[in-house]
């Protein structure tokens, strides 16, 4: 395994580091591009990002991740255009760099939270992208949650009843960041169901794969593996959809075995799909 720094886009203003494999390549050859959760630079909340690019090396997937302009080591461009806009160029600078550069077979796009979005947005316009990875992104409640999440309320006051449990004041855990949990420093507002369902059914069309994954930090919104089909009723998943879930995981994988049971179970689709 090799990793060495790279600066791309029209300014040459984005930064960010390639791993490359030392292992054999796999018969389809994927190349892997990380985007930036939040305002976590590019190592990702808790050297997620970094652990993953390391971790894909293995199998033979050569991985970029790289900052968003004003984030982490990369200049701000694009002055006056939206966020969203600035954000679809970044992504393409970040795609033709690995596509042109190290010319894989197709590129699988992945991120965390707000990286999540932001790859699947792209993904839909691209058909260089082959396969999105995402790291709890939108989730709509839907009946079969709403019982679910009753039962689990009535069992946590029972255990709390019988001092079996106390949950943690806000101010008694932090983020990566050293920000108390449940005052984020930024307020993120998924995507709309419309948008995404479309988004869906777009990449599906092309063959594209679609992974999910949600931890505990999603279960105001996400409580069961069943509930992904019922979020997007009559749309055909075709063997292209997959789930992982951790009900007991972090939103942001403080705890080591938390990431490495992530990164492994990432790391096994994305193998799997360079199989396929």
């Amino acid at each position: 395994m090799r990793e060495s720094p790279c600066q791309f886009g029209q300014y040459r203003q984005l930064v960010g580091i390639v791993t490359e494999p030392s292992a054999p390549p796999p018969p389809r050859r994927l190349a892997c591009v990380l985007v930036n959760a939040g305002l976590v630079p590019k190592f990702g909340p808790f050297r997620l990002y970094a652990r993953l690019a390391r971790r894909l090396a293995e199998d033979g997937v050569l991985t970029l991740r790289f900052d968003l302009g004003g984030i982490g080591d990369s200049r701000q461009e694009y002055p006056g255009q939206p966020l969203h806009e600035r954000t679809a160029i970044e992504l393409g600078a970040a795609v033709d760099y690995v596509a042109g550069r190290y010319a894989p077979d197709g590129v699988v796009l992945g991120g965390l939270c707000s990286g999540a979005e932001d790859s699947f947005r792209y993904a839909e316009g691209d058909a260089r992208v082959a396969g999105v990875v995402l790291i709890d992104p939108f989730s709509y409640r839907t009946e079969g949650w709403a019982w679910r999440h009753l039962r689990y309320r009535l069992a946590r006051r029972s255990l709390r009843a019988l001092g079996l449990y106390e949950p943690l004041p806000p101010h008694a855990a932090s983020g990566p960041d050293g920000a108390a949990k449940g005052k984020p420093l930024v307020n993120y507002k998924y995507m709309e169901r419309d948008e995404s369902g479309r988004i869906l059914k777009t990449l599906l069309a092309r063959r594209a794969r679609v992974h999910f994954v949600y931890t505990g930090g999603m279960l105001e919104h996400f409580n069961h593996p069943g509930q992904l089909a019922a979020m997007f009723p009559g749309v055909d998943f075709g063997g292209l959809v997959t789930l992982d879930h951790f009900p007991r995981t972090d939103h942001t994988q403080a705890l080591e075995e938390d990431r490495r049971a992530l990164v492994e179970a990432i790391s096994r689709r994305v193998a799997a799909a360079c199989r396929a």
